[in-house]
């Protein structure tokens, strides 16, 4: 099962909340920022496509 950037950020609200040490607050939105400017990066991204194959040469 592939998890997509998506399910991570509607969960992290709920792990922003409950986090009650300033530490884990801090890395908490840290986490949320690199995956935000990760996602922007990917973003209009397309796959690479294969190369075309030879043509048939007969002799």
């Amino acid at each position: 099962m592939k998890i997509t950037p998506w399910y991570l950020a509607a969960l992290a609200p709920f792990a922003a909340i409950g986090c009650s040490g300033a530490y884990m607050g801090h890395a908490a939105v840290v986490v949320l920022t690199i995956g935000i400017f990760f996602g922007t990066l990917s973003l209009g991204r397309t796959p690479n496509a294969p190369p075309p194959s030879p043509p048939n040469a007969r002799a």
